[in-house]
């Protein structure tokens, strides 16, 4: 079943969830349709600002820690969306910002160097790259915002995680242009929360395999939000640790923090 744009649980960590918003007599009975309008509710219809904490650990236990802001600006009456990343901590990256701005199917992504004090377009695999050491892609950055993918998705049923029914929807992409071939995402039926997701390059196994801490999966009326998850690389045996913080809305946002001529640009 081919469903347009439709929001892949991965990538929604910890944005508010919305099972309100599509309630049905029973959530084991959604359609794909049904479980994509539910997530939709996580992408909120205002300005909104949150703290990502993410901590890689390597082969041999070595562990780094980055913190960055993220911004958005979703078009409410649209699947536009603008988002802003400025680096905060470690030092050596502080002031190292991405711009993405994406209008119907066409999406611009810039990043701002302040050693070069440049900003300069990213284009082709630069987006399936590993940013800062981490186990994350840009491109897995843009649906933990809670972006929405094209592809051929079908649904399987009677599954759990951690003891808790899950939607299980399996979305067939392009790898040129997420990096992956199938994303299977598990999404729990009571707050339309990722709860698991499998991310396929090739072969039988999955490339990278995100988990959330389910104690951190909480209601916070009208929405859910989770707060931890963990990405481990299979490959090159390394994981991940996104901790995230509540959601802040804000309804003024500078324009000029979503413009390839001020996203890098603090303007607290």
């Amino acid at each position: 079943m081919e469903i347009k744009k439709i929001l892949m649980g991965f990538f929604i960590l910890g944005l508010a969830g919305g099972a309100q918003s599509a309630e049905v007599a029973d959530p084991a009975s959604r359609s794909i349709e049904d479980i994509a309008a539910c997530m939709r509710v996580n992408v909120f219809d205002r300005g909104a600002v949150r703290d990502f904490q993410i901590k890689t650990t390597d082969r041999e236990g070595k562990s780094k820690t980055l913190k960055f802001k993220v911004f958005w600006k979703p078009d409410k009456d649209s699947d536009n969306v603008r988002i802003t990343m400025q680096v905060m901590q470690p030092n050596k990256l502080a002031g190292t910002a991405y711009l993405l701005i994406r209008e119907g199917q066409e999406e611009e992504l810039y990043l701002y160097l302040p050693a070069l004090d440049k900003v300069r377009r990213v284009v082709g695999g630069e987006m399936f790259q590993k940013l800062w050491g981490s186990d994350l892609t840009f491109t897995d950055i843009k649906q933990i915002q809670g972006l929405l993918l094209d592809g051929n998705v079908r649904q399987r049923t009677g599954q759990q995680v951690a003891g808790r029914p899950v939607h299980v929807l399996e979305t067939s992409t392009e790898m040129e242009q997420t990096g992956y071939s199938l994303v299977r995402s598990y999404v729990d039926q009571e707050s339309c929360m990722l709860l698991k997701a499998e991310l396929f390059a090739d072969g039988r196994d999955p490339h990278k395999v995100l988990e959330a801490d389910i104690s951190t999966l909480m209601e916070i009326d009208p929405w859910w939000v989770v707060l931890g998850y963990r990405m481990t690389d299979n490959r090159a045996g390394t994981n991940t640790q996104i901790m995230l913080s509540d959601i802040y809305i804000e309804e003024r946002l500078p324009k000029a923090l979503f413009t390839p001529d001020g996203f890098y640009i603090d303007e607290d």
